[in-house]
């Protein structure tokens, strides 16, 4: 067990619905961060990135978001996952359109 059991069960359908991919690994260590897009008029581009931590012994599921000088994290129950994914993508989707409109 890898501590990530009971959150894969929502993440992974979470992500496939997203149409995203879960990265379960990173050189010798298990983790799952996922690579966050958002339509940008007719682009398809990376807001940043979401990751996960295990399971804590307060029982909380650790999510952290960022995407260059914006970052954030957040820790919640497990039944809350869900809504703090979405949280989480829309902050970096809003920061994202943000940064576009400063830039254009």
């Amino acid at each position: 067990m890898n501590g990530y059991a009971d959150i894969d069960a929502v993440l992974m359908p979470w992500a496939e619905r997203r149409g995203l991919h879960v990265y379960v690994g990173h050189r010798q260590n298990v983790v799952r961060s996922v690579t966050v897009y958002v339509w940008m008029g007719s682009r398809h581009e990376s807001t940043g990135h979401v990751w996960i931590d295990p399971i804590n012994e307060m029982g909380l599921v650790g999510i952290h978001a960022a995407a260059g000088n914006c970052h954030f994290d957040d820790a919640v129950p497990l039944a809350g996952l869900t809504a703090a994914l979405d949280a989480a993508c829309e902050k970096l989707a809003a920061h994202k359109q943000r940064s576009e409109t400063y830039i254009a």
